[in-house]
């Protein structure tokens, strides 16, 4: 097969997916007025919040007019919108013109309720597509709920959906089903559930053989968290090829493609910029800022514009090996998760492989106890197995203060909890890495 026509069958929409940044750009300005336009139309709390800085939709002609004058706004934003009001959905969106009502997870706060539009979710459909769903296939759902229309992008693609809860529970069902139907794609699994299934299997438990289980997948979508060592050796050991998927500002999603190498965002639908996480100035390419997200279609989607995020990504604009030339994400971390310690900055995934790297923890679950951005001490509460190995918890705290004074250069003091005790502290699919006691 022709490098040509290898990209030709990789890609969904070619003409998007691989457009000229140049025209992109020129693309995005002509929807971007267009969605401002509704969004004002449609959202109580923009309306609002650009009336108080003395403007309309009509005043914006152009990209760099609107980076220039149009104010952020933030979860915070929604919630007092929401509490001033008494309005549910926070002004984003009238009820009437929303098809079904989505969530941000609650892990860093109140979850803040999005009011989806009426459409289908094109960047999954092609982020689908990348990994190998075609019409016909079935795809399997494992997600928790009140988490939006996601059943639509099968749709877009032909395929079928079978749905399940994202919940040890539905184990059994989902391996009869993935056997009888061979579903070409999973989403979505997260470290916790990965490490129930290696639970349940080395239990015995599950009266299935994951490998023939997993036979049918030419994908497994992650989500949630960042996918640790142990996770990914497990799904990877079932045969399961793992795809990282993150949200694009509660605005989209990015996911990666066959390639591995950064999470593609649809820039025809979402404007992103990456911003100096304290100011406004925008970050270059592979260097670390905060995400801020406009939704370019909001007549479908989450109708946000200027939304930071407090998502801290690394990105790159130069064209992936998959041919695609959208920008590529690679997550670091969240804006309010970073402690400083004698100057020294650290975020959770900087002692990530550290925990990871001691048995008792190699499930990766811990947080960073934060009781202001400056601290004097590197606290950590980490989650491990007991029943592992039958050591001492001083000798496994003794070789976690060694593994993550040997990554940061700090050495930690060490809480030290059952991996249970963590599990309880969060949504089902992801724990909250930062905690203030």
């Amino acid at each position: 097969m022709s490098h040509n026509a290898e990209l030709s069958t990789r890609m969904l929409d070619e003409k998007i997916e691989s457009m000229d940044r140049g025209d992109l750009r020129s693309y995005q300005e002509n929807r971007l007025l267009e969605s401002l336009a509704y969004v004002e139309r449609h959202s109580p709390l923009f309306a609002q919040v650009w009336g108080s800085a003395g403007l309309r939709a009509a005043d914006i002609s152009s990209l760099t007019e609107f980076e220039a004058r149009i104010p952020f706004v933030d979860k915070d934003t929604v919630r007092a919108y929401r509490t001033t009001y008494g309005d549910p959905l926070g002004g984003l969106r009238r009820m009437a013109d929303a098809s079904a009502l989505s969530s941000t997870t609650g892990t860093t706060g109140d979850p803040v309720v999005l009011p989806v539009g009426h459409g289908d979710g094109v960047g999954l459909a092609r982020d689908w597509w990348e990994i190998g769903v075609r019409p016909g296939d079935a795809v399997a759902f494992m997600l928790f709920t009140f988490r939006g229309p996601a059943w639509l992008t099968p749709h877009a693609l032909g395929a079928s959906c079978v749905l399940f809860d994202h919940h040890p529970s539905e184990f059994d069902r989902w391996c009869r089903a993935s056997l009888e139907l061979e579903p070409t794609l999973l989403y979505l699994l997260s470290g916790p559930l990965i490490m129930a299934m290696a639970h349940m299997e080395q239990t015995g438990v599950l009266p299935y053989a994951l490998a023939e289980v997993f036979s049918s997948y030419k994908g497994v979508v992650i989500g949630g968290d960042h996918l640790g060592i142990q996770a990914r050796h497990d799904l990877e050991r079932w045969g399961g090829e793992p795809f990282l998927h993150t949200a694009v500002g509660d605005v989209g999603s990015a996911t990666e493609c066959r390639e591995h190498d950064g999470l593609h965002a649809s820039e025809d639908t979402v404007f992103i910029e990456i911003l100096d996480p304290e100011g406004s100035s925008p970050v270059p390419d592979g260097e670390v800022g905060e995400l801020v997200a406009t939704n370019l279609v909001p007549q479908s989607g989450n109708p946000l514009v200027r939304y930071r995020s407090e998502d801290l990504v690394r990105v790159s604009t130069a064209p992936c090996r998959c041919g695609r030339t959208g920008m590529r994400l690679w997550p670091v971390g969240r804006k309010g998760d970073e402690v400083v310690i004698h100057g020294h900055s650290i975020l959770p995934m900087d002692i990530w492989r550290a925990v990871e790297s001691v048995p008792e923890s190699a499930a990766g679950y811990f947080q960073l106890i934060r009781t202001g951005r400056e601290m004097d001490v590197l606290k950590v509460r980490v989650g491990h197995n007991a029943t592992l190995g039958g050591r001492s918890p001083t000798s496994v705290r003794e070789d976690l203060i060694g593994a993550i004074e040997a990554s940061v250069g700090i050495a930690p003091e060490i809480d030290l909890v059952e991996n249970e005790v963590l599990l309880r502290l969060g949504p089902p699919h992801k724990i909250p890495r930062v905690a203030s006691s």
